[in-house]
């Protein structure tokens, strides 16, 4: 039987995820230092990308995916956020919606593992 990545990508991403809170919460720790600048981490898109994983089959005969992947496409955001006279750039309420991100993305995450260990466990019981 074939290892299933599914488990080491949920892992990752709530590694990653717990790296991002971390960030949040050093920036709105950070929110009356002179000088602070805020931080952010890699998005998981990216660190995903960097791991190469490709699609496993058992049988050569299988199908093999020729679509071709999505075009890169480079998306930029204004930071419409205030900088202050200290020269710290810590939004409160920016770092409070990264919070609310990290928080769906955490539910979800865990969503996703426990239904497909639910999944397995019908699977095994046959």
């Amino acid at each position: 039987m074939s290892s299933i990545y599914l488990f080491n990508i949920a892992s990752q991403r709530s590694h990653w995820l717990a790296v991002r809170q971390e960030t949040v919460t050093g920036n709105i720790a950070h929110a009356n230092t002179p000088g602070y600048a805020a931080r952010d981490v890699q998005p998981f898109e990216a660190v995903l990308q960097s791991s190469h994983l490709a699609m496993a089959t058992s049988d050569p005969a299988h199908v093999a995916d020729t679509t071709p992947g999505p075009e890169r496409v480079e998306a930029t955001e204004e930071d419409d956020w205030q900088t202050y006279d200290s020269g710290n750039t810590v939004s409160i309420e920016k770092e409070l919606v990264k919070a609310g991100e990290v928080n769906s993305a955490f539910a979800l995450n865990n969503s996703v593992v426990k239904t497909f260990h639910r999944m397995l466990l019908a699977s095994a019981k046959g």
